[in-house]
C-alpha cells in the first residue's frame, strides 16, 4: 500500500486499498462459515479465533483502519513532495531565464568594453613610439605603464567574454578532428615558454592517432589554460609533463607540475568564476580566475570530466577525460 500510495495517484492508491480490504473480507468470510480450511498456528494458539465474531470484528477493525490511514498519510506526503517538487522545477527555470539574460548584458557590455579598450591603446601606442613628438622619460613611464594596465584589462575582458559566450552557447558545431595533432601543436608552443622559464617540459602522446568530435579552438583553449597555469605556479628548476593516452574509447589527459600546488581549503572551489588560490594570489598579483572554470565548461561541453588532486608545495595534477575514436 506505501509504494502504491508513492506510484499512484490518490484516487487509485485508495481504490487498490479497498480492493485489498474486499480480498481480506472475503478470506475472514470464507473461513468464518467453513468454506475455507483454518490453519491455527499451534502452539502459539490454541483455539479457533477466526470462529470468534468479536475477535474478527476488532481485527478487522484495526487491518482496515490501518490500512487507509498508511494510505491516506503516504499520498499525503508524495502530494506534498511533487508539489515542492514542481515549485523548485520552476523556480529553476525562472533562474536560468535570469541568468541568460544577465549573460546576455554581460556579453554586451563586455564586447563594448573591449572596442573601447582597443581604442584606448590605438591612441596611446603612436605618443608612446614618440610618432605626435618627442617624450620625456616620466611621459614614457606613464604612457608605458597606461599601457601594461589597459594589456591587463584586455586580457581580463577577454576572459570573461569566452566564459559568457559559453554560458550562451547552446549547441557546438563539432567536427571530427585529430586531437593527436592537437595536443603536438599545443606541446610546440610550450616549449619554447618552458624553456624561457628555465623549466623542464616533457610531452608524451600515443603512437596511435586519436580522434575526437569537438571544436578545435575549444579544445585548445582548455588545454592551454591548465598548461599555463602550471608553467606560472612552477618555480624555475621545476618540471610539467603533458601527458595524452587513449583507452576504451576515452581520451586522457595529464597536466603535472612541480609547482607550488593549491592549498586543501583552495582545492574545492579552483573551478568556480573569479576564484584564485589564496597563495596564487600572493605570488601573482595578475590573474582573472576565470581560467580553470572556462575550460571546464568547455570540457563538459564536449561530455568529458576534469578533475584535480594537489599536494601545497610539491605540484598539482589536472586529468580530464573525453570521448574519442581511433583515427
Amino acid at each position: 500500500m506505501i509504494f502504491a500510495s508513492i506510484l499512484l495517484t490518490q484516487r487509485a492508491a485508495f481504490l487498490q486499498a479497498t480492493y485489498a480490504v474486499f480480498l481480506f473480507f472475503l478470506i475472514v468470510f470464507t473461513e468464518y462459515f467453513g468454506f475455507l480450511s483454518h490453519n491455527c498456528l499451534r502452539p502459539i494458539f490454541s483455539f479457533a479465533l477466526h470462529e470468534d465474531p468479536l475477535y474478527i470484528a476488532g481485527m478487522s477493525f484495526v487491518f482496515v483502519s490501518t490500512l487507509y490511514i498508511t494510505v491516506f498519510l503516504t499520498t499525503s506526503i508524495s502530494a506534498q513532495l511533487r508539489e515542492r517538487e514542481r515549485s523548485l522545477e520552476e523556480v529553476n527555470k525562472l533562474l536560468r531565464e535570469k541568468d541568460h539574460i544577465k549573460s546576455e548584458y554581460v556579453l554586451r557590455v563586455t564586447h563594448d568594453i573591449r572596442q573601447d579598450l582597443a581604442a584606448i591603446q590605438s591612441c596611446i601606442e603612436p605618443v608612446t613610439m614618440e610618432i605626435t613628438g618627442p617624450l620625456g622619460n616620466a611621459q614614457k613611464d606613464l604612457l608605458h605603464r597606461a599601457i601594461e594596465r589597459s594589456m591587463q584589462l584586455i586580457v581580463y575582458v577577454d576572459a570573461l567574454l569566452d566564459i559568457t559566450k559559453l554560458k550562451l552557447t547552446q549547441k557546438l558545431e563539432m567536427e571530427p578532428l585529430s586531437f593527436t595533432e592537437l595536443a603536438r601543436g599545443i606541446s610546440a608552443q610550450m616549449n619554447e615558454l618552458a624553456a624561457n622559464k628555465l623549466l623542464s617540459f616533457e610531452f608524451k602522446v600515443d603512437t596511435a592517432p586519436l580522434m575526437i568530435n569537438g571544436v578545435r579552438v575549444y579544445l585548445e583553449e582548455a588545454l592551454l589554460n591548465l598548461l599555463k597555469n602550471s608553467l606560472k605556479y612552477t618555480p624555475a628548476g621545476g618540471k610539467v609533463i603533458f601527458e595524452v593516452t587513449a583507452s576504451s574509447g576515452l581520451i586522457s589527459v595529464r597536466v603535472e607540475d612541480t609547482g607550488i600546488g593549491i592549498p586543501a581549503a583552495d582545492l574545492p572551489h579552483v573551478f568556480e568564476e573569479f576564484y584564485r588560490a589564496s597563495n596564487a594570489k600572493s605570488r601573482e598579483k595578475k590573474g582573472t580566475g576565470l581560467g580553470l572554470s572556462i575550460t571546464k565548461q568547455i570540457v563538459e561541453m564536449h561530455h568529458g570530466k576534469i578533475d584535480v588532486e594537489s599536494t601545497l608545495g610539491k605540484g598539482t595534477i589536472f586529468r580530464l577525460t573525453l570521448p574519442g575514436f581511433s583515427g
